[in-house]
């Protein structure tokens, strides 16, 4: 890819239009963050603490939904597993096929 067509992606079609808006809403976004009292260092720490936050909370939630999922894993497979087993070998495994050949007959 050619250094012009990266520019233009990035930047737009219109360079001076794109940086007007950046001007303009870089302003709006100064002025709002001086009146609250913010400086652009609190902010991007606030920023980065909340997603910290909210990743470490995802994270505990998933872990334990996980876990969760896993236990109720082991307890239904001691259950399903061993009758399937039983199941299988009392039936056979010609049972299926046959029932199959039937059903097109």
């Amino acid at each position: 890819m050619a250094d012009n067509d990266l520019g233009k992606r990035l930047i737009g079609a219109q360079p001076r239009r794109t940086l007007i808006q950046l001007v303009i809403a870089s302003v709006l976004v100064g002025a709002f963050l001086a009146f609250w009292g913010i400086s652009p260092r609190e902010f991007w720490s606030g920023a980065f603490n909340f997603f910290k936050g909210l990743i470490s909370w995802l994270g505990d939630s998933v872990g334990e939904v996980v876990t969760n999922l896993l236990t109720y894993l082991l307890f239904g497979a001691a259950i399903v597993v061993p009758i399937w087993l039983v199941m299988r070998i009392i039936n056979g495994p010609g049972r299926r096929a046959r029932m199959d050949a039937a059903r097109r007959d």
